[in-house]
């Protein structure tokens, strides 16, 4: 059974609390039964959880057909099931619309104005290996081995060199070789492909500033952490214990460069803010949690707006997972 809590914007209900008001401490979100929770993904301004036996339940803003068939229900209060085709193995949102793979490898969407899941057509075989599904804003990727298919606003050329408005059907973006993809960061109009060894091997969109690819050779960087907010990309060099961030931070997004007392085992990022975890064995509680970046909701603790530095939020006995949303931040035990 997993302990949810969270905290940040919540005008739609978004964080499965008992009202619609932003918070900004943790706070317990109560989701029914004794299922794990796998994995935690949001879109503008609804939510979804997807548990351990494939099901997946959501909560927040329907008013375009996010969670629910029901025109009527503009809201979805408390985690609620969602019907979906089959058992489900991963989901993601866009702003407002939810991807979901199912066990057979294929792959629906809902949202935008369809209050249904309707299936996307991909060349994808659930025995030929993982399928896996990111999204962010406007678009969504499905990733199996070596290829990565997307589709979504192209404006930013963030799916094909070609520029155009809109990418409606799922189209190849990039086959990296012989490596299969681990998975794949996005922000509103970029994306970073990491494959398994964790190296950098395809950006593509409108990039924030600083960041080249040059800078990040295969050959010499492998096994980076890449999580993108909408505007800034930040990468966590796991064998240095280094974090480096790339773009303008006008709402203090880049990571702030102060002593940690103890190593990161885990970061990622909400819409503009960041989510870390840090261990040390010398106390009782010993994982800490830290948020930086822009806080307008709440979502990195009391001190709102755009405070500088890393803001504490919580300390815990037992290793957390962090999952962050639209101005939204999750601490799962």
């Amino acid at each position: 059974m997993s302990y949810v809590y969270a905290f940040g914007s919540n005008g739609q209900g978004q964080l499965g609390l008992a009202h619609n008001r932003d918070v900004d401490t943790p706070q317990r979100s109560v989701l029914a039964g004794d299922w794990t929770v796998k994995k935690i993904v949001c879109g503008g301004n609804h939510s979804v959880a997807l548990m351990s036996d494939g099901s997946v339940v959501g909560c927040g803003d329907n008013r375009r057909g996010e969670l629910h068939g029901e025109p009527e229900l503009a809201q979805v209060r408390g985690w609620t099931p969602i019907a979906v085709p089959g058992i489900v193995v991963d989901v993601a949102c866009g702003w407002d619309t939810t991807v979901i793979v199912d066990a057979s490898g294929h792959v629906w969407q809902r949202g935008g104005g369809y209050y249904e899941f309707e299936q996307r057509q991909l060349p994808l075989h659930a025995q030929d290996g993982r399928i896996a599904v990111y999204g962010c804003f406007q678009n969504f990727v499905v990733v199996q081995g070596s290829r990565v298919y997307g589709w979504g606003s192209n404006s930013k050329c963030q799916l094909q060199r070609h520029k155009c408005r809109e990418i409606v059907e799922p189209t190849l973006v990039c086959d990296v070789g012989s490596m299969s993809v681990d998975y794949v960061a996005m922000g509103k109009d970029f994306m970073v492909v990491v494959d398994e060894r964790g190296r950098i091997v395809h950006v593509s969109g409108r990039l924030p500033a600083g960041f080249h690819l040059k800078q990040q050779e295969p050959g010499t960087h492998d096994g980076l952490v890449v999580n993108c907010m909408w505007t800034s990309i930040h990468v966590w060099d796991r064998r240095h214990d280094v974090m480096e961030s790339f773009g303008k931070g006008i709402h203090a997004q880049l990571f702030p460069q102060e002593a940690l007392d103890a190593p990161i085992v885990e970061f990622t990022t909400g819409s503009e803010h960041g989510i870390l975890v840090t261990a040390t064995q010398e106390q009782s509680r010993h994982y800490q949690v830290y948020c930086w970046g822009w806080g307008e909701h709440g979502n990195c603790g009391p001190q709102r707006d755009s405070q500088p530095g890393l803001q504490h939020v919580g300390q815990y006995a037992n290793r957390p997972r962090v999952f962050g949303g639209c101005a939204t931040t999750w601490i799962v035990l």
